[in-house]
């Protein structure tokens, strides 16, 4: 499993903190804690339970703790393919919130990731995991942190996975370690004309972040805007699939859009076809 760590800007106010991640492929579950910084005394014994988590000379205790349960989370309604829970730490009240599917509640708010940092989250530290497909194995699934942009206040230590397997990114965002390396996506492709009443097929192919083409299959959610779809919703085989357009009730001059997408990331792709006699 990889685990990648960013740095948004806005957690710029954060307290100087380190979160511990526990990626137990065994069963099946990532652990999160949220480690602050403290002063121990120095006439005690620090204990020896990992409540207390020494970085470089600073000394930091667990004040939270929470997990994604890879078993769980495919058992409910949110599952499915392109989708990212996301767990928030909220420091006015030292807690992290419960996995909320985060392309669940997006898709309905028609919010954005950054517009549901500001909002929803209120820009406190997420930590995602990400499921590429409805059939991804918990090892094909991926672990997004976001830290505080100050190194000095803010690190995180990943357990469980080869030093390999952690990337510090460069990118401000987990949204940008979703969309540009993790997520898949689907094309669209149809001719670029049908007859009034006609009918054409219209090609779909499941890609990766970087539009190259998967042999991994999804179920595709498709809309048109005008004509008519008698498929709504496919699997694809070998990560492709033929759907039928028919431009009913369409005449010379009319235009239509076929948009195809995920269950909770609708619109992904789309292909305009002219409608000509």
């Amino acid at each position: 499993m990889k685990v990648y760590i960013t740095r948004p800007p806005a957690y710029a106010s954060s307290p100087d903190h380190v979160v511990r991640v526990f990626v137990d492929s065994a069963r099946k579950h990532v652990g999160v804690e949220m480690c602050i910084v403290f002063s121990p005394n120095p006439s005690e014994p620090l204990p020896d339970d990992e409540s207390v988590l020494q970085s470089g000379e600073k000394f930091y205790k667990v004040i939270a703790v929470s997990e994604f349960d890879y078993e769980l989370l495919k058992k409910s309604t949110g599952w499915a393919d392109r989708q990212a829970w996301h767990l928030t730490f909220r420091w006015d009240v030292r807690s992290f919130t419960d996995p909320i599917p985060l392309y669940t509640y997006s898709m309905a708010t028609k919010m954005s990731a950054p517009e549901l940092s500001r909002t929803t989250y209120q820009n406190n530290l997420s930590v995602g995991f990400v499921v590429p497909f409805a059939d991804s194995l918990f090892e094909e699934c991926a672990v997004t942190v976001n830290i505080n942009p100050d190194v000095n206040k803010g690190d995180c230590v990943v357990l469980g996975v080869d030093a390999s397997d952690i990337e510090r990114t460069d990118y401000s965002a987990s949204a940008q370690v979703r969309e540009l390396i993790l997520l898949p996506g689907v094309q669209v492709s149809a001719p670029a004309s049908c007859t009034a009443n006609g009918q054409v097929d219209v090609h779909l192919q499941v890609v990766d972040a970087n539009d190259q083409p998967l042999e991994r299959d999804a179920e595709i959610f498709l809309e048109t805007v005008n004509g008519y779809l008698p498929k709504t919703r496919i699997k694809t085989v070998n990560g492709q699939a033929i759907v039928p357009f028919l431009a009913l009730g369409l005449n010379d001059g009319d235009s239509a859009r076929v948009k195809a997408g995920f269950k909770y990331f609708s619109g992904a792709s789309d292909a305009s076809i002219q409608i000509r006699d």
